[in-house]
């Protein structure tokens, strides 16, 4: 069933493309009388035949290899038989239509088809996760209606002194080109006195729009697109196709070889895209056996995302073989460039130093990266490097809930769009703008939108500082209905994820402010002051991951003798208070590193990775030290344990562990061990005999308190109040925390659930 599915959407992939070539030969026939009309076709006896000198005419005489040599491979492979006649009436009728169509030429219709029928394991090995077009849009809407130099009232457009260029590294379909066509001609028509249109186009196809990938199919489908903005002679073409793969002794990586080199040579073009010179009238590339890359003032792009981890899918679309060397060459490039080690984010890290190579200083990128980037820390390098060298102006995060964290199609993940500017050296002391979309953008219309509610704030950050307890944030509007937030902060942090955790502005405030010991309630201001400090600072040492125990031991059902014991697995109904006992036996693979891992069992643990909707507690402490498959272990003296194990399971224990995450897909978060060493805690260390002594007398009453699901629990908070209360009781709190239980109970990063 599964390859006959897979089958199905391959031969619906030959069939967008034919019907893509077709709408494309229309056009062209409204330019040249001598290529016949579909009408002429449709009279036809044997429509293949007929479609197939057509094309042969345009390839040879006029040219559009990109568009037509594809189209007319798939054609040839058809048998002459009544059924395919049949289908080819059918697809020449649509696109008669389609073509009669201005409203659906401009619009990226066959790339938004194309997205629908991605194969399925063209998606998982190539990561073709293509952005949406309204996202697209408010991206591109960002980036090239910002203050900048960008002058586009003239031909040919300029950045500052140059004539401007843009890329994508990773095109696909050209959605995000095509977004970024759109606004440049927009823009073009709004600044100028007597618009060019056709002048601009031409421009922007020959000279200013470069793109890349390795999907043929998909890159067919760009061309198209951004021809059929507007149909008009061009020259050239700036869009290529390259080598994916292992070629007798040397390895192709795609658009990463421009890490090392910027010329693009001819073998380097994967075959098919490897077009010759003409003197006509041509969507092809140009002459010559190499092409140098220049810099770009505006790269958007949404790179891959395979990750060298988890089953190492880097280039999983190769033989074994391939994979294997491709990974070998990509590895020594980044360790040449002084950058290894951020393959373990993926290749979306690596495109985006590929982007910062080839954009100018005071140039822009628009990015689709996972919300990981944030805070993870594979992606650490990446955020170092981004703080360090650019501006970020717009982080825009959805949280739309159920399968709506991504800008992306066909993925559920959490995603953002960022948008970067490039500063030349010194201290960035820029102010970041966080766009929190609780509803997405339907349509273009609406990303235009937001997007221009998004450039009017620019100039205003200081109104809306996240640290500024009396500071509102600005609501976007759409239809008369708040669908989302905007604040803005100074990133003082390489985890940038601890500004936007949360949905909500308040909420994220909050947590800003504790981290810096300041009690913060969104109806009452700042409420007090609790002493904050690291989980290392007080001695915790983090005990192995799952792949070191799974390595060192074998699981069994607990019997007495066991040596070794474990908490293994989360069952939300038996984890539901912080007080625990073993529910599993390991057995020693090898004696030796049994012995060595054990040193580093505990009493207390901590939430490894989980999806807070369901679960209840996110600490717990046992009488006997055990080690995990889905718990960190944090071995520190017993007292400290108890009270830890307590705190990490209040309002405000919660509040400040959730700015140590890391997001994969809404509630469904991780806690890498670095930044649970890091993660801040109450600082027991700082507290006077008397309140220590309160904690620990309550530990076993409390302890033993059974906790709803976290979206329950702070809807009605039973046990959570209670452990609350003895917090603030203890810390010289006056004031309940109901205004932010009313918060947390709706935000879709506890809930799953959109906000009303």
């Amino acid at each position: 069933m599964k390859s006959d599915r897979e089958a199905h959407k391959l031969a619906s992939t030959a069939g967008l493309l034919l019907l893509d070539a077709m709408v494309f030969h229309e056009v062209l026939a409204k330019m040249d009388t001598k290529i016949p009309t579909i009408s002429s076709i449709l009279v036809e006896r044997n429509l293949k035949r007929a479609l197939e000198e057509a094309w042969s005419y345009i390839l040879h005489e006029i040219d559009y290899e990109p568009i037509f040599d594809m189209a007319l491979r798939i054609l040839r492979s058809l048998p002459a038989t009544p059924l395919v006649n049949n289908a080819l009436k059918e697809l020449l009728s649509l696109a008669y239509d389609i073509a009669s169509s201005h409203v659906l030429l401009k619009h990226d219709l066959f790339g938004r088809i194309y997205h629908q029928l991605l194969l399925g394991k063209l998606v998982k090995y190539y990561a073709t996760y293509y952005t949406s077009i309204p996202a697209a849009r408010l991206l591109a809407r960002l980036l090239v209606n910002l203050p900048s130099p960008l002058r586009l009232d003239r031909i040919p457009p300029l950045y500052g002194d140059e004539e401007l260029r843009v890329v994508d590294f990773a095109c696909g379909s050209g959605t995000l080109l095509s977004a970024l066509y759109k606004e440049i001609d927009v823009k073009h028509r709004l600044d100028s006195e007597e618009p060019m249109i056709e002048e601009m186009h031409r421009y922007l196809l020959e000279r200013g729009i470069w793109g890349f990938d390795v999907l043929h199919h998909a890159v067919h489908l760009a061309s198209t697109v951004l021809f059929l903005h507007n149909p008009s002679s061009v020259a050239i073409s700036r869009l290529y196709v390259l080598r994916l793969e292992k070629r007798g002794d040397k390895c192709y990586l795609g658009s990463i070889d421009f890490l090392a080199d910027r010329t693009l040579r001819k073998e380097m073009l994967l075959e098919g895209g490897e077009l010759e010179s003409a003197e006509r009238v041509s969507v092809r590339f140009k002459e010559g056996e190499e092409v140098k890359l220049p810099d770009f003032h505006i790269c958007i792009m949404n790179p891959p995302f395979t990750r060298s981890v988890g089953g190492n899918l880097l280039f999983g679309a190769l033989p074994k073989e391939q994979r294997r060397e491709l990974q070998k060459r990509l590895s020594k490039l980044l360790r040449d460039l002084g950058i290894s080690g951020i393959g373990q984010a993926g290749l979306g890290a690596v495109f985006v130093f590929l982007a910062d190579k080839y954009l100018r200083v005071g140039g822009r990128m628009g990015l689709v990266l996972p919300r990981a980037i944030l805070s993870g820390v594979s992606w650490e390098k990446v955020r170092e490097k981004l703080l360090r060298d650019y501006h970020i102006e717009y982080i825009i995060t959805s949280y739309e809930g159920g399968d709506n964290w991504n800008f992306s199609e066909n993925t559920s993940l959490s995603e953002i769009l960022l948008v970067a500017r490039k500063i030349d050296g010194g201290d960035n002391r820029n102010v970041t703008f966080f766009v929190n979309l609780w509803r997405k953008p339907r349509n273009e219309l609406e990303a235009i939108h937001i997007g221009s509610q998004l450039v009017e704030l620019y100039g205003a950050a200081k109104l809306y500082d996240i640290e500024n307890s009396n500071a509102s944030p600005y609501s976007i509007k759409m239809h008369g209905r708040k669908i989302g937030e905007v604040y803005s902060a100074q990133i003082g942090d390489v985890n940038i994820g601890r500004y936007n955790f949360f949905a909500q502005a308040e909420l994220n405030r909050t947590v800003v402010l504790l981290r810096n010991g300041i009690v913060y309630l969104p109806t009452k201001g700042i409420v007090g002051r609790i002493p904050i400090t690291s989980l290392s600072n007080l001695g915790a040492e983090i005990g192995p991951d799952r792949r070191q125990v799974h390595n060192a031991y074998t699981v069994e059902t607990l019997r007495e003798d066991h040596l070794y014991k474990a908490i293994w697995g989360h069952d939300p109904k038996k984890i539901n208070t912080i007080s625990q006992s073993p529910n599993a036996g390991l057995e020693a693979r090898d004696a030796a590193s049994a012995r060595s891992l054990w040193e580093k069992s505990a009493k207390m643990l901590v939430i490894e990775r989980g999806w807070l909707t369901t679960y209840k507690v996110l600490s717990i402490f046992l009488g006997e030290s055990v080690l995990s498959n889905v718990w960190w272990p944090v071995k520190v003296e017993d007292h400290y344990g108890k009270i830890l194990s307590l705190w990490l399971n209040s309002t405000l224990g919660i509040l400040l562990l959730s700015s140590s995450a890391e997001v994969t897909r809404g509630p469904w978060v991780s806690f890498k061990k670095a930044e649970l060493e890091n993660s801040l805690v109450l600082d027991i260390t700082r507290l006077e005999d008397q309140q220590i002594e309160d904690l620990l007398d309550r530990f076993d009453e409390l302890s033993k308190a059974e906790f709803k699901p976290l979206p329950e629990e702070f809807r009605d908070p039973e046990a959570r109040r209670e452990l609350d209360n003895l917090f603030n009781e203890v810390l010289g709190i006056e004031h309940d925390l109901d205004p932010l239980y009313q918060l947390l109970s709706v935000d879709p990063m506890i809930t799953s659930k959109p906000l009303s």
